[in-house]
């Protein structure tokens, strides 16, 4: 199993690369530069690809090296993938030996197709790139390969560039790599490279486009321990907020709000387990930091997509109207800007190390507090935080004046950790009353999420005035129609709360 962190560099970062000192003091052997051409091949459909594997034949100084790599997993930049090769007779796949990959990688997939029915393979992309690659020593007794690569992909007349450093474990425990690339990235400013050169050549040739990822059941032995089921369920929270960076760095609004609800599953596991177990406290900040981020970009996408399109305008401020739109889509747009920046900052790089290392160092073992909460098994450890979590919302329910918008919006906020809570342990919960309770708390979210999104609506509004102050008049009436709808679904939001959210809830 391949495992390696990948670093994207900018142009003027190239030069220094090499030079840094903590990839020179450590170094066992000098850079080798060599020139390598990677063909990667596919069928017409992109077969092997939709498997998640790709087949590259590399040729250097004459040799070719045929290569079946893919799988595994990607956890802030750390890739953890099957890799098998061989050393083949030219440029083009050996169809033998592909046959043998298959059966060893894709062993299902090569059940379902003979030799003879192999469907032909073609060149999708080329990699032409200069590597230099040098091995370090580390003082704990890890050998790492650094690997820079230098070059372009090409497919046709199309073409993006490769500038991007790999750091290799060759021996010892993957997690080293994190703290090796947090050195790296406190000396020059590099960004985490989620995708592989793969991906990219894939996206070239148009078999793939940036999309939304939901998020995916969290996988749970019932005989894992409580930090054993923390760590998969920040990883779980992490791969979505990961796997949705190309759509936001795409301005892709179903992306960003993707991205946003991994992060809120995040924090909603932190606070959940803040009894036992903490994050140092500049991560918190830069998760507080990226979470402002987000929100401000989707509630004007809420604005513009699910609320203005439901006013009953009359027909005299339908121009008035367009000119509304206009500015909240450049509004929208400004802080989609904003996210974009984000992402691809040196802040939000620090924050995927940090937590990556986090997790893969089981940091909740050396936060200092008692370690028996995250001894003890998940099955018994998870329905005394389910219910946990489902107190707070009775007490919300019970406790707030619930004729005041804030105070149901907290009701809410609280049903939404209880329901993300009982997502996370769905793999060892019990019995089917736990799922009427998730059914019921996302009934809730939904209800008491439209009144929210009323009163955030008025705040934008409110932002518009400056920018559109000649439709006062119109700003004024949708202000008076978000109003009124509010005054109107207060009451029912308030009944539902007193009679669906006070009683006490099963696992």
């Amino acid at each position: 199993m391949e495992a390696e962190i990948k670093l994207a560099l900018d142009a003027a970062s190239i030069a220094q690369i090499k030079k840094l000192p903590v990839l020179r003091e450590h170094a066992v052997s000098k850079p080798q530069e060599r020139e390598h051409v990677d063909r990667y091949f596919d069928t017409a459909d992109f077969h092997l690809w939709q498997h998640g594997f790709a087949l590259r034949v590399r040729s250097v100084d004459g040799r070719h090296v045929q290569t079946l790599k893919g799988g595994g997993s990607t956890l802030a930049g750390l890739h953890q993938r099957t890799e098998l090769e061989a050393e083949v007779a030219s440029e083009q796949p050996d169809l033998d030996l592909f046959t043998r990959q298959l059966h060893a990688a894709l062993p299902q997939l090569a059940k379902e197709q003979t030799r003879e029915e192999l469907p032909a393979l073609a060149e999708v992309f080329v990699n032409r790139s200069k590597r230099s690659s040098w091995m370090l020593a580390l003082p704990d007794g890890a050998q790492v390969e650094c690997a820079l690569d230098i070059g372009e992909l090409q497919h046709g007349d199309k073409s993006a560039p490769v500038r991007e450093l790999e750091l290799e474990i060759k021996q010892g425990d993957p997690a080293i790599l994190y703290g090796l690339a947090q050195q790296v990235h406190a000396a020059l400013p590099v960004r985490l490279e989620n995708v592989s050169k793969a991906e990219r050549g894939y996206a070239l040739a148009g078999a793939l486009a940036p999309q939304a990822v939901k998020a995916t059941p969290v996988a749970l032995k019932r005989k894992a321990s409580m930090g054993e089921a923390l760590g998969a369920i920040m990883v779980n929270c992490l791969q979505q907020m990961q796997a949705n960076e190309r759509g936001v760095l795409a301005s892709d609004a179903e992306s960003l709000h993707q991205m946003r609800v991994g992060l809120r599953r995040l924090r909603a596991a932190l606070a959940m387990v803040r009894d036992m177990v903490a994050l140092p406290e500049p991560v918190v900040a830069d998760i507080e930091w990226l979470a402002g981020e987000l929100g401000d970009a989707r509630n004007w996408d809420v604005f513009i997509a699910s609320v203005l399109p439901e006013l009953p305008v009359p027909e005299a401020y339908q121009p008035g109207m367009e000119r509304v739109l206009v500015a909240s889509r450049e509004e929208a747009q400004r802080h989609h800007n904003k996210v974009r920046s984000a992402v691809g900052s040196a802040r939000y790089t620090t924050l995927m190390l940090a937590l990556g290392a986090w997790i893969a160092g089981q940091g909740w073992q050396q936060a200092g507090l008692p370690s028996e909460p995250l001894a003890q098994k998940v099955r018994k450890a998870a329905p005394l935080l389910v219910q946990h979590a489902a107190a707070r919302v009775r007490k919300r329910a019970r406790a707030y004046d619930l004729h005041r918008p804030e105070c149901l919006h907290k009701v809410r906020i609280a049903a939404k950790k209880e329901r993300y809570a009982r997502e996370f342990f769905d793999a060892v919960k019990h019995g089917g009353k736990g799922a009427r309770r998730h059914d019921l708390l996302a009934d809730m979210q939904d209800e008491l999420g439209t009144i929210n999104d009323g009163a955030v609506a008025r705040e934008l509004v409110a932002q518009l005035r400056e920018r559109v102050p000649q439709e006062v008049a119109l700003l004024g009436f949708i202000e008076g129609v978000l109003a009124a709808r509010a005054v109107e679904a207060l009451p029912r939001a308030r009944r539902h709360v007193k009679q669906r959210l006070r009683e006490k809830a099963a696992f």
